[in-house]
């Protein structure tokens, strides 16, 4: 048998996560301005890197190969403490040694900067090199893994296995993560380097700046330069900041060594010299290309990239058009600079788009609470354009008394005032979360007596004022719904739907509580930097009940959250799946015998449709014809609409199938009357969240169009998982009529499956919020 040959591609790799990006992107101007002619590939492993940051990391190096690592065999690793943020990221590093096909790779740590030649590490003249620990190196058999280099023999996968066997049973110094692992693994077989290879930022004092021949200076500890760095080592730290260049820069200059021929890469060489082509006018850079980008940026939900990129831009031209300033405004807003989103939109407001400018204007004075303003600037709008819906949206929301002004619940006169922050709608907008507000004062009230309910608007700062006004209550409840979303009303502040800055949660002086949140994430979306764990962070900290509405959303925060808080996140069921049991209230069971029931109510979600549907609307499209048809004779099948864009099934239907289907607009019936259709129907198949849980809620049996993970753990919280389909099933037709049909030719047994699993959810939720509101 021939030997296997011995690749001949050498690589620097690197784990890089959203957290560290900022780092990661220095490392890589660094290594690439020091190192431009090293012939090797750059391979980036990652956890789920943002859609954002990959595209960016691309622009600087069309090279760069990305790799996600199997994370899943980390979790069965013995691991120190789980406050420590590396609990396991760090581990992921160590799927290098999984990555075949390199003669010699050399790692790199995304808090380093390159100050030199690093590539004659891959002629390094040992299977395995490293730099040994700084501090404890037990005379060099404890290494550095910030910079590990090493040949082929260490990716044929048997020392992967053994560094697995090593993490499960725990037998290595554990508060060193990877680190430790190799470090047992090697047991001090390996070449040490010297340490210009290396060098740690606390191998030199403070105020000092490290030797003159340093090839990587590594910002190990806490305080990182992106960060703001640490006080006494600025004269580190503006090595770091050398190659904190902008993007632009940094381009220019790898264009002049493309033209030199002096990058290594033949590819990124001709995409350094066509960049430098096409950015020779600026004003084309400036234009539809680069709101383009922004546009993608935010819908990423890196709304910090996008305004980098259109200040970068700005500062460049030196003027903004109406488009561009409204574009940057966007931005802003998404950040929570208000003040500068105010002045970009204002740029706009004597060009052909002044009404959409007032309009913006008019959303950012409502969010910071300047309601006068916000109503003046919204019949601006009305004034150039009667018809801008938003400018009716903003403004009704800016003339009422107060956010909640139309949510109605049962009081008590003997009872408590409490404060309620959630998302109260527009008119006409969403059913479910119309009536979401009143559920959850409803479920409280059945607990502890509610006399009067003081309402903040989450997407509205929280500012001093609202505090104050909070403090004057006996506790602020927040929730429920899916708040843990960025891009619903982004702000910088938290970066989930509440507006709240860290300072207002300070002041707060009374008890808090989360009412049945959700972590409300399609596939693929992200939150984008370290603002939304920040945030969560200090919330869970401070509140004193933590309820979320279903299991998958505990365990996603819990995975955000030290190991000291992770527990206070408990179980408690959206109130809307538990509204017929709150005896006392409008939507108490009804007593006596219901008669036959011979309505299905369809309802289909259409907001992020490339989401719901990947990018296949025709074939769902057909699926759903294919069950509607079937259940001719068998029962009447209705359109269930929550918003507007709800009704669009009804009319995709009948264009592309013939097939008509009549509509019940649910947004505009109010309340009380949807409450008895969806009662009254013999089954809901609902897209939505809430067009199951509300229906289930009243004693109707469900079936869930599964295209977002929470409606199925909330099958998977009442055990009754086969209540689902997912909408990319091949047999979605088929599996809808079956469900559906079984369910209407027998629907006392399905009843009462539903009043069972509804009694249970009931039993959750009063033993969750009593404890919390006995102690208001």
């Amino acid at each position: 048998m021939n030997p296997v040959p011995t690749p001949r591609r050498d690589a620097f790799v690197a784990f890089v996560d959203d957290n560290y990006f900022p780092g990661f992107v220095v490392l890589l101007k660094s290594l690439t301005l020091t190192n431009p002619d090293a012939d090797a590939d750059f391979v980036v492993l990652h956890d789920g890197l943002a859609p954002a940051h990959i595209s960016r990391a691309l622009s600087l190096r069309p090279d760069l190969r990305f790799v996600r690592v199997d994370t899943e065999r980390y979790d069965t690793y013995a691991k120190g403490s789980a406050a420590n943020y590396l609990y396991t990221k760090a581990y992921y590093i160590l799927d290098v040694f999984r990555l075949g096909g390199y003669r010699r790779i050399v790692t790199l740590d995304t808090d380093m900067v390159v100050l030199d030649r690093i590539d004659d590490l891959f002629e390094v003249d040992a299977p395995f090199a490293a730099v040994p620990q700084f501090f404890d190196s037990d005379g060099g058999r404890k290494l550095n893994s910030g910079l590990l280099a090493f040949d082929h023999t260490f990716t044929d996968g048997d020392f992967a296995d053994r560094l697995d066997a090593i993490g499960r049973s725990g037998a290595y110094e554990l508060e060193r993560h990877d680190q430790g692992v190799i470090t047992a693994a090697l047991d001090g077989d390996y070449l040490r380097l010297p340490r210009r290879y290396n060098w740690v930022k606390r191998a030199t004092r403070r105020g000092g700046v490290p030797p003159q021949d340093t090839a990587i200076l590594h910002f190990t500890g806490k305080f990182k330069p992106w960060d703001g760095g640490e006080h006494g080592y600025a004269r580190l730290e503006a090595l770091w900041h050398r190659y904190d260049v902008s993007d632009r820069a940094f381009l220019t200059a790898c264009a002049h060594l493309a033209e030199q021929g002096l990058i290594a890469d033949e590819g990124a060489a001709r995409s350094y010299k066509a960049r430098a082509t096409s950015d020779a006018d600026p004003e084309a850079r400036t234009s539809a290309a680069v709101l383009r980008e922004s546009a993608s940026l935010r819908a990423a939900g890196d709304f910090a990239a996008a305004v980098t990129l259109l200040e970068s831009r700005a500062l460049e031209v030196g003027r903004l058009g109406p488009a561009y300033a409204l574009e940057l405004a966007t931005a802003y807003r998404a950040v929570s600079r208000y003040d500068d989103a105010t002045v970009a939109a204002s740029l706009a407001l004597t060009s052909d788009r002044a009404a959409e400018a007032h309009v913006l204007l008019a959303e950012v004075a409502w969010i910071v609470g300047d309601l006068p303003g916000a109503r003046e600037h919204a019949r601006a709008a009305l004034s150039l354009e009667p018809l801008r819906h938003k400018a009716r949206l903003v403004h009704a929301r800016a003339t009422r008394p107060t956010p909640d002004d139309d949510v109605v619940a049962t009081v008590d006169p003997d009872g408590i005032t409490l404060s309620h922050a959630a998302f109260y709608v527009d008119p006409l907008g969403n059913y479910g979360d119309v009536l979401l507000p009143a559920a959850v004062r409803e479920a409280v009230g059945h607990v502890r007596g509610v006399a009067d309910w003081h309402g903040v608007h989450v997407h509205q700062v929280f500012d001093e004022a609202a505090v104050d006004a909070v403090n004057e209550t006996s506790g602020l409840l927040v929730g429920g719904g899916g708040l843990f979303l960025p891009d619903t009303s982004p702000n910088g502040n938290s970066g989930w739907q509440w507006n709240v800055p860290d300072a207002s949660l300070e002041r707060l002086r009374v008890p808090l509580g989360l009412v049945a949140v959700g972590y409300n994430l399609f596939p693929g979306q992200e939150f984008v930097g370290s603002r939304f764990r920040d945030s969560l962070t200090r919330v869970v900290e401070r509140a004193d009940f933590v309820g979320l509405r279903n299991r998958g959303s505990i365990e996603r925060v819990r995975a955000l959250l030290p190991s000291d808080l992770a527990d206070k996140v408990t179980y408690l069921p959206c109130p809307t799946t538990v509204l017929g049991l709150l005896d006392g209230t409008a939507y108490a069971d009804p007593v006596g015998q219901a008669s036959p029931r011979d309505v299905v109510y369809l309802n289909i979600a259409y907001d992020r449709s490339a989401l719901r549907f990947k990018d296949d609307y025709a074939a769902f499209l057909a699926q759903i014809d294919a069950f509607v048809r079937s259940l001719d004779g068998v029962a009447q099948v209705r359109v269930g609409a929550h918003t507007i864009p709800d009704e669009k099934i009804a009319t995709d239907l009948f264009r592309e199938h013939g097939t008509r289907v009549p509509v019940d607009s649910f947004f505009r019936l109010g309340i009380e009357e949807t409450t008895r259709r969806y009662r009254d129907a013999a089954l809901v198949v609902g897209m939505r969240g809430h067009a199951g849980m509300i229906p289930f809620g009243l004693g109707t049996p469900i079936v869930s169009l599964i295209s977002h993970a929470k409606l199925r753990y909330f099958l998977e919280d009442i055990g009754r998982p086969e209540w689902g389909v997912e909408v990319t099933d091949p047999h979605l037709g088929a599996r809808l009529t079956e469900l559906s049909t079984a369910i209407v030719t027998e629907q006392a047994r399905y009843r009462e499956q539903v009043a069972q699993a509804r009694a249970a959810l009931y039993e959750t939720t009063t033993a969750a919020l009593t404890p919390f509101l006995t102690n208001l």
